[in-house]
């Protein structure tokens, strides 16, 4: 059985600014990100989940 590699940012959209503007955010706001039910499909999405994210300093 070969193993299977998945793209743990393939759920943030097809948007290639969305995905960008992704890239530059901190690490331990992206997993908050990533662990959202359903993900943002949007950058307009994603951007709200920013502003809602619990920062860890």
């Amino acid at each position: 059985m070969g193993l299977t590699y998945t793209d743990m940012y393939a759920n943030i959209g097809p948007d290639p600014k969305a995905a960008a503007y992704f890239n530059d955010l901190p690490e331990v706001i992206q997993a908050q990100i990533l662990a959202k039910d359903p993900p943002p499909s949007s950058l307009d999405a994603l951007k709200k989940l920013v502003k809602e994210a619990d920062y860890i300093f």
